[in-house]
C-alpha cells in the first residue's frame, strides 16, 4: 500500500518539478501521450475494471447504473475543472483556483481509492486483501494523472508569481490519490463499510474512466477524421492494456 501511495505521490509531483525547472514542454508530445494514456485507461476498464464488477453478487442492472452516475457525475467535475484532468491548459479561462483545486483533489481521491482493488483478485476478500492492488490500474492511472499534474502547474505558474506557493499547491492535488488509497484500505480491512458499498463506490469511479478517457478521445479528434498517428497511439495504448491483462 505504501509503495503505491508513493507511486501516486510522485506521479503528480515530480512532472511540477519538470514545469519549474525547464521553460516550458512540448505541447504536440503531451497531446500524443495522452491520447496513450486514455486508450490504456478507457481499455483497462473495460477488460479488467468493469468484467470485475460484474462478477460480483450485485444486481448487473445496478451495477450499470452505478456506472453511469460516476460517468455523469464527472462530468459535473469537470464543470469546475475546465478539463484540466484531461491535460488541457486554459490559460485565460475565469477560473477559481480554490474550486479547481476543490474538484480536481476530489477527482484524484476517486481514483487513489479504487487502487486499494477491494474487489479484484479472485473475487474473494482473503485474496483481495493479500493482493494489495492492481498494478493494471495503478499504471492507468499514474498515465493519466502526469499529464493532468503537468497542466495544473502550468496554470498555477501562470496564476502566481511565486513558483513555491505554485508548487505548494499542487502537492495537494499530488496527496489527494494517496489519502483516497489509506481511506478506502482503511474501510475496507477495519470493516468499515459494507463490501456491497465499496463495490458501488467502485463501479461509480469506473463511469467518472470511461466519461475521462472518452472525452480525451472526442477532444483529441473533433474533426471526426481519424489522424493516424493519434490512432496508431491510440491502438498501442489498447494494446498495452490487454497485455497487461494477460501477463501482469
Amino acid at each position: 500500500m505504501f509503495i503505491n501511495a508513493t507511486i501516486l505521490f510522485l506521479a503528480a509531483a515530480l512532472p511540477g518539478l519538470i514545469i519549474i525547472k525547464s521553460a516550458g514542454f512540448s505541447a504536440k508530445r503531451l497531446n500524443l501521450f495522452l491520447v496513450f494514456a486514455g486508450a490504456y485507461l478507457f481499455s483497462v476498464t473495460i477488460i479488467h475494471l468493469i468484467p470485475d464488477l460484474f462478477l460480483s453478487d450485485e444486481d448487473p442492472f445496478k451495477l450499470g447504473l452505478y456506472i453511469l452516475v460516476g460517468f455523469f457525475a464527472q462530468k459535473i467535475i469537470e464543470n469546475f475543472t475546465s478539463g484540466v484532468e484531461h491535460g488541457h491548459v486554459h490559460h485565460h479561462g475565469n477560473y477559481s483556483v480554490t474550486y479547481l483545486l476543490i474538484a480536481l483533489s476530489l477527482h484524484s481521491f476517486l481514483e487513489g481509492s479504487i487502487v486499494t482493488d477491494s474487489i479484484h483478485s479472485n473475487h474473494s476478500p482473503e485474496s483481495v486483501y493479500a493482493h494489495g492492488g492492481s498494478p493494471k490500474i495503478l499504471l492507468g492511472i499514474v498515465m493519466h494523472k502526469i499529464p493532468a499534474a503537468i497542466a495544473l502547474m502550468a496554470l498555477l505558474v501562470h496564476k502566481f508569481p511565486s513558483r513555491f506557493q505554485a508548487y505548494s499547491l499542487l502537492l495537494i492535488f499530488a496527496l489527494a490519490s494517496p489519502l483516497g488509497l489509506f481511506v478506502s484500505e482503511f474501510l475496507s480491512h477495519g470493516n468499515l463499510m459494507p463490501q456491497e458499498y465499496l463495490i458501488i463506490f467502485f463501479a461509480m469511479v469506473a463511469g467518472s474512466f470511461l466519461q475521462i478517457s472518452t472525452t480525451i478521445f472526442i477532444e483529441t479528434e473533433p474533426s471526426h477524421k481519424i489522424n493516424w498517428q493519434r490512432f496508431s497511439i491510440s491502438v498501442f495504448g489498447a494494446l498495452s492494456a490487454v497485455l497487461a491483462q494477460l501477463f501482469i
